[in-house]
């Protein structure tokens, strides 16, 4: 799940074809498109054709993932509000707690999924003036703390590009009694010579509680 920057397209979309890095191909899972049927999360190409926030993530999972088939279901959300993320992440939490398989030859499969949010933190502003605004986002994020989240972005005038997806995460955490644990935070003027106007980036790792008590992985 990444944001919407360009405007392009549905407010919710889907893609369903193939996308190529200078990795290799990656194939779109149509069958769990179809778990969006007849919602307001539609197929939409437009959407996806000239954004950056979902692309970007996909040679680290080819990276992580060399050697083993995998495959994507893009979802950009032009529409972060909270409505359209609990949306997205009711039906994101639908597939994760059925056992969903898919037919192999001679025998079927259940799926193993991974939900993904892509997002920087704070855009263009000092380092110091990242590093207070974030940590405050971060603290909503690790409480899992939705109604939070939104309070302090608005109140912090916080300038991260994809909290509809961060807040599709939280949700769908708290629904399948998963924890958020933070790994890391960095500006970017640890990597390049700006050191006035920086940007923020804050990585977490999401894991079940009890996988005995939930039918996904």
């Amino acid at each position: 799940m990444g944001p919407n920057h360009t405007g392009l397209g549905h407010p919710l979309s889907l893609s369903t074809i193939s996308w190529q890095t200078p990795l290799g191909t990656i194939e779109a899972d149509t069958f769990l498109a179809s778990y969006f049927e007849g919602t307001d999360v539609v197929v939409d190409e437009a959407a996806h054709t000239h954004e950056h926030s979902i692309e970007v993530i996909l040679p680290f999972l080819q990276r992580k993932l060399k050697g083993r088939k995998f495959k994507i279901l893009p979802i950009c959300m032009g529409d972060q509000s909270s409505d359209a993320a609990e949306l997205v992440a009711s039906i994101i939490t639908n597939i994760l707690i059925k056992d969903v398989t898919v037919q192999k030859k001679g025998y079927s499969e259940k799926l193993r999924i991974a939900v993904i949010a892509s997002s920087d933190f704070s855009h263009y502003v000092s380092p110091q003036a990242a590093q207070e605004t974030d940590r405050k986002v971060i603290r909503k994020i690790e409480e899992l703390d939705v109604d939070g989240f939104y309070e302090t972005i608005e109140k912090e005038n916080a300038s991260l590009c994809g909290y509809g997806p961060i807040a599709a995460l939280m949700m769908i955490s708290k629904n399948v009694s998963a924890s958020p644990k933070f790994l890391k935070y960095m500006t970017s003027d640890a990597e390049t010579e700006s050191r006035t106007n920086v940007v923020g980036y804050a990585a977490f790792n999401f894991t079940l509680n009890d996988k005995n008590n939930c039918k996904c992985d």
